[in-house]
């Protein structure tokens, strides 16, 4: 008669290798006291194992556990596990292990390939039991829900402070910031952000600027060299004249921490008019922002140095600004373009060459306070000009000390008068609209206005 006799496991009874985790989601003293106190257990609850051997100690700081892609020493230790170094993780819980549900599970399966088991302290979860990972499931839930309301919680706090217009500590370039106080002038910088302030709003373009800043050496707000970025945003920021607007951006959610930047207004934004000590004059800072409109040509054709000061004469509609490359004054080629009665609604019956308004708003400025400028800019017209009437013939200003100058506009032919060139100008247009010429030009001014030639 047969035997069967049954055959039992072989109990392994080699020494665990054994790693710890550790992780806080904080720099700050109490959560790195925190790291210390987690770490400190572990090398004692090994100690207290005769069958565990503690081969390293993996800790991050400052890092949230809803994400695993900045977690070096998490990441670390997987490739540890998978070059058959570690037999068993030990962590404190399973939110310090992970608390994307997602991430955990795909990790747990990812070990378990390479015969690494997990356990969880608080939890008391060992994922050697053959019951772990439906208990593993939950609690990663739990873990990662737990997250969720976390972070709904500090963003509720964030928003109310951002109600009640408490400024957020940012580095920018002119201020430095204290424990108690945010936003303290740092002079040398300063001088720096006024001078750029200064040369933009008399009309130097910005890659001049930067170019003159490197040339002498001067700290740029970051980098080893001066970009045309960096002197767009400073221009922008309206963090020079003192004020701030919060909630430019946001965190998509608690799970990517991707940084959304708030331009469609998804979250409402707080704008504090003098939060903190001011590096550019006010005056100075609201020029630059009109200037920086005006050149701003992604949308159609540069505005500066006029802006929305000339309108027509015949039906009051505001003036706008086009190219005239190609066209000629006198037998040379117009540099500085035109402005024509073509915005929405415009008459199109007026179309004055900038190089003839020019001379004439020089010629003002010159009578009335004996200075001759070399160029319009917007920032004179700006400090002393109330209005500018356009004729056809002639300029009426009227100066803000109440004055009034009238100037006469000198043509070398009839025909680039404003009422004659604008003719010549429509039937230009009605050529391209027909087909009869081809467009080759871009953001042509008055194309799209159904202008009577």
């Amino acid at each position: 008669m047969s035997t069967v006799t049954r055959i039992e496991k072989q109990q392994d009874v080699r020494r665990k290798r054994v790693a710890a985790y550790c992780r806080v989601s904080t720099d700050k003293d109490a959560q790195l006291e925190s790291l210390e106190n987690q770490m400190e257990a572990f090398r004692f609850r090994a100690a207290q194992r005769g069958d565990w051997d503690l081969v390293s100690i993996y800790a991050d700081e400052g890092l949230s556990g809803t994400s695993m892609k900045h977690r070096v020493k998490f990441l670390e230790m997987i490739e540890d596990c998978k070059a058959g170094l570690i037999d068993y993780i030990i962590t404190k819980s399973v939110s310090r292990f992970a608390r994307n549900t997602v991430d955990a599970l795909k990790t747990y399966r990812e070990l378990k390939k390479y015969g690494v088991h997990l356990f969880f302290e608080k939890e008391n979860i060992d994922t050697a039991d053959s019951l772990s990972e439906m208990v593993f499931t939950i609690m990663c839930s739990f873990a990662q829900e737990e997250s969720r309301s976390i972070s709904e919680n500090v963003k509720w706090g964030i928003r109310k402070r951002f109600e009640a217009g408490h400024e957020v500590k940012v580095p920018l370039y002119g201020f430095y910031h204290t424990d108690d106080e945010l936003f303290l002038i740092q002079e040398d910088e300063a001088a720096v952000v006024r001078e750029v302030f200064e040369r933009f709003v008399h009309g130097e373009m910005p890659q001049s600027i930067l170019a003159d800043m490197t040339a002498r050496g001067v700290k740029p707000p970051a980098g080893s060299s001066w970009k045309r970025l960096q002197i767009d945003r400073m221009i922008k920021n309206e963090k020079y004249v003192g004020d701030v607007i919060l909630q430019k951006t946001y965190i998509e959610d608690h799970l990517t921490h991707k940084q959304i930047r708030n331009t469609n207004d998804d979250l409402p934004k707080f704008y504090v008019k003098d939060a903190h000590a001011a590096i550019v004059d006010r005056h100075i800072f609201d020029q630059a922002q009109t200037i920086r409109v005006m050149r701003d040509v992604r949308n159609g054709n540069s505005s500066y140095p006029y802006g929305e000061m000339l309108r027509c004469p015949h039906c009051g509609k505001p003036l706008v600004h086009g190219s005239l490359n190609n066209f000629y004054y006198d037998g040379e080629k117009i540099q500085n373009g035109g402005w024509g009665c073509y915005s929405e609604g415009g008459c199109g019956d007026y179309l004055i060459i900038q190089n003839n308004l020019d001379e004439a708003m020089i010629e003002a400025y010159a009578e009335k306070f004996g200075e001759r400028k070399e160029r319009v800019d917007y920032y004179w017209l700006d400090d002393s000009m109330e209005s500018i009437e356009l004729g056809e013939n002639k300029v009426t200003i009227h100066w803000r000390d109440e004055d009034t100058s009238v100037v006469e506009m000198g043509f070398a032919e009839k025909r680039y008068e404003p009422s004659s060139y604008s003719d010549f100008y429509n039937a230009f247009l009605e050529r391209i609209r027909t087909g009869e010429k081809a467009n080759k030009y871009k953001n042509l001014m008055g194309l799209e206005q159904l202008v009577e030639a």
